[in-house]
């Protein structure tokens, strides 16, 4: 039995704004960093046996913030990295509710089928990040693993390993420096918690 942990970067000015970040490389704010070193604490008593990350600077600063804690390297993946949201990325919500009402619309009734203007649907994000998770977690079948991603990519695995199709995605919360926790069983996932952020307090 393993033990795999999905973490959320920390808090950014785009979380804020509520612009789409998607794979534009935006920074950890203030409060991100603070969010980080509260991870950090967090799991400073939690065995760990490898940390991977987004490549992304804001999943990756909060990776790294969390494996100092612990004396450990992170190693990052693209893999991991947030869904592309094409031509949304740099917008806010209300800016691309009134520009793409009928895009808009579709993705959050069907994210899994719902591929945005030179972006991604979820469907496109679970054929990269999944199968590189499950070939980490078959190297430490009886370790802890941990991996700091990004929103959508959590709500992602989180649906993956419940079996539930994507489309349920956004019934899936993931807030910022959220901690997500499953037991691994070979190829089958126990769900542990879900939105863990009492640390944050």
């Amino acid at each position: 039995m393993a033990k795999l942990y999905l973490i959320r970067h920390g808090e950014t000015d785009y979380n804020n704004a509520m612009r789409f970040q998607g794979q534009t490389d935006i920074p950890l704010n203030q409060t991100g960093i603070r969010q980080a070193e509260k991870l950090a604490e967090f799991f400073r008593a939690i065995p760990l046996d490898a940390i991977y990350t987004s490549s992304l600077q804001r999943a990756a600063k909060t990776a790294e913030i969390i494996a100092g804690a612990k004396g450990m390297e992170v190693i990052r993946t693209d893999a991991l990295k947030e869904m592309c949201f094409g031509v949304w990325e740099n917008m806010n919500s209300v800016d691309i509710q009134k520009k793409f009402a009928k895009e808009w619309k579709e993705f959050f009734a069907h994210p899994a089928s719902t591929r945005l203007p030179e972006g991604e649907s979820m469907a496109d994000v679970q054929k990269r990040a999944y199968p590189e998770v499950k070939q980490i977690l078959d190297a430490y079948p009886e370790g802890n693993v941990a991996f700091v991603a990004h929103g959508g990519v959590i709500r992602v695995l989180t649906c993956t390993m419940l079996g539930l199709d994507l489309d349920r995605a956004w019934h899936i919360h993931a807030g910022n420096a959220s901690v997500t926790c499953f037991y691994y069983w070979g190829r089958s996932y126990t769900l542990d918690f879900s939105n863990l952020t009492h640390h944050l307090s």
